[in-house]
C-alpha cells in the first residue's frame, strides 16, 4: 500500500521530519481539535463519541498511520479497517457481563507480579512491561487498564521497578526467556534499549530475549540503523510485531525490514494480533494478511481471540466458533508455516483453541441455563478446569441483546 503522506505531512512542520520517528511521535493526533484538523468533515456523532470516551480513555495516532486511513471528502470511511482500530467507541462499561469494567482481568494476576513491571506467570519465562504508553493506541488493547485507561496510575518510579526486576530475574534462574513489552518498549531512546538488553544479557540464566512492539505498524521509522546495531550487539532473539490488516504492510515497513537484513542480524520476526470483527475476520483479508507476512519472512505466530473485559469488545469481537470457522477456511489455502496458532487469553494462562466447531472433551462450548451468556469450559496447561466468557455466534444478536 502506498501512503498519502502529502495530506498529513503538513502536521509535521519540517517536511524532512516525516521520516523522523520522534517527530512522528511529537505530532500525533491526541485531541478532538487535532482530529478535526486531520478530518475536517468528520461526523458530529463521531466527534461526540471522542469527547465522551476521551474523558477516560486515551487517544493518540501518528501522522503516518493516519495517512493510511481511507477517507472521502475530509472524513474517514466509517468501516476503514485502520480507522476502526484507533477510533473510540461509544459503549457503556456495564452493557455485557464480559465488557470492560476496570475490575476483571484476563491475563495479569496480582500474585504473579513481584512488582508492576515484571509478570511471572510460567515457570521458565517472564514479561517485563517496561512502558505503559504506545506510539498510538489500539481501541481493543487487552491491557486496557495499563495503557488506555486514564484512571490507572503507576506512581512507582521506573528505575526502582527495573532494579527490582533485575534482582528478581537473578534470584530465579529457572527463568530462561524474557519478553520486553509494555505498552511499547521502543518508545525509549536507543540508549535505554541498549542498557536494558545489556543488563539482561549479563544474567547467565537468561538464554533468549524477545521484544514486543507495534512500531512497524504505527511508526516504522523507529527502526533505525542504531537500533538495529543494538539488536545485533546484544543478540536479540525475536522481535514480536503486530499488524492487524494487510493495508499496514507498506513500503515503509519493507524499508525497516531491509535495515534488519543489512545488519547481518535479523531477529526471528514473530507476528501476533487479535481477531477483529470487520477488520480481519473475513477469509480473504486474513489470507492476504498472513501471506503478506509470510512473504516478508515474518512468521505468523499467534492469532488471539478478542479478550473478555477489554474495551470495544461489543463492537469488534467474534465468537470463538466464528474464529474456528475462519481458521478452518485457511486450510489448504495458504502454506502451513503461514497459519498461526488460534489462542485465547485467560488468567490461568494462554490456551490454544482446537479447530473443532463442536469442541473436544477438554474444550467445551456451554451456555448458562435460562441465559444467553455463552462460555467455554476447558482444561488449562496446569490440568485445571476453568471458564472463559464467550459471545453468541451471531454478532448482530450480541449487539441487540446488550443494547436492549
Amino acid at each position: 500500500m502506498t501512503i498519502k503522506k502529502d495530506t498529513f505531512e503538513k502536521f509535521i512542520p519540517n517536511s524532512y521530519g516525516w521520516t523522523d520517528w520522534i517527530e512522528q511521535l511529537r505530532y500525533r493526533a491526541t485531541s478532538v481539535d487535532s482530529l478535526r484538523s486531520c478530518f475536517p468533515r468528520i461526523t458530529a456523532e463521531e466527534l461526540e463519541t471522542f469527547i465522551q470516551s476521551g474523558i477516560r480513555f486515551k487517544f493518540a495516532v501518528t501522522p503516518y498511520f493516519l495517512s493510511l486511513i481511507q477517507q472521502k471528502a475530509g472524513a474517514p470511511f466509517p468501516n476503514d479497517p485502520l480507522w476502526m482500530q484507533v477510533k473510540l467507541y461509544n459503549e457503556e462499561s456495564d452493557s455485557h457481563s464480559s465488557s470492560y469494567d476496570d475490575i476483571h482481568v484476563n491475563w495479569e494476576l496480582t500474585e504473579e507480579m513481584p512488582n508492576s513491571l515484571i509478570h511471572h506467570k510460567y515457570p521458565d519465562r517472564a514479561i517485563l512491561r517496561v512502558a505503559d504508553h504506545c506510539f498510538a493506541y489500539c481501541s481493543y488493547c487487552y491491557l486496557t487498564r495499563r495503557t488506555l485507561d486514564r484512571m490507572s496510575k503507576r506512581e512507582e518510579p521506573q528505575g526502582k521497578r527495573w532494579g527490582q526486576a533485575i534482582r528478581y530475574l537473578r534470584a530465579n534462574p529457572a527463568i530462561q526467556d524474557v519478553l520486553i513489552s509494555g505498552g511499547d518498549p521502543l518508545l525509549f531512546p536507543n540508549s535505554r534499549i541498549e542498557s536494558m538488553l545489556k543488563e539482561l544479557r549479563e544474567i547467565p540464566s537468561i538464554k533468549t530475549i524477545r521484544l514486543n512492539t507495534r512500531a512497524l505498524s504505527f511508526n516504522p521509522f523507529r527502526i533505525d540503523e542504531d537500533l538495529v546495531a543494538i539488536f545485533r550487539e546484544y543478540d536479540l532473539t525475536a522481535l514480536e510485531v503486530h499488524f492487524s490488516h494487510p493495508n499496514e504492510l507498506t513500503r515503509e515497513v519493507d524499508q525497516a525490514l531491509k535495515l534488519l537484513d543489512q545488519s547481518s542480524h535479523r531477529p526471528l520476526l514473530l507476528w501476533r494480533a487479535p481477531l477483529l470483527r470487520g477488520i480481519n475476520s473475513s477469509p480473504e483479508v486474513m489470507c492476504n494478511l498472513l501471506l503478506g507476512l509470510y512473504k516478508r519472512r515474518i512468521l505468523p505466530y499467534y492469532l488471539f481471540h478478542y479478550a473478555p473485559y477489554t474495551l470495544s469488545r461489543q463492537s469488534l469481537a467474534t465468537s470463538v466458533r466464528e474464529g474456528v470457522r475462519l481458521m478452518n477456511s485457511l486450510k489448504r489455502t495458504i502454506p502451513g508455516a503461514a497459519v498461526p496458532r488460534y489462542t485465547l487469553f485467560h488468567p490461568s494462562g494462554k490456551q490454544e483453541i482446537p479447530l473443532e466447531e463442536e469442541g473436544t472433551p477438554e474444550f467445551q462450548y456451554c451456555e448458562k441455563p435460562e441465559s444467553e451468556n455463552r462460555f467455554i469450559r476447558f482444561k488449562n496447561w496446569r490440568g485445571d478446569w476453568v471458564e472463559y466468557p464467550d459471545i453468541p455466534d451471531n454478532a448482530t444478536c450480541f449487539h441487540k441483546r446488550t443494547r436492549d
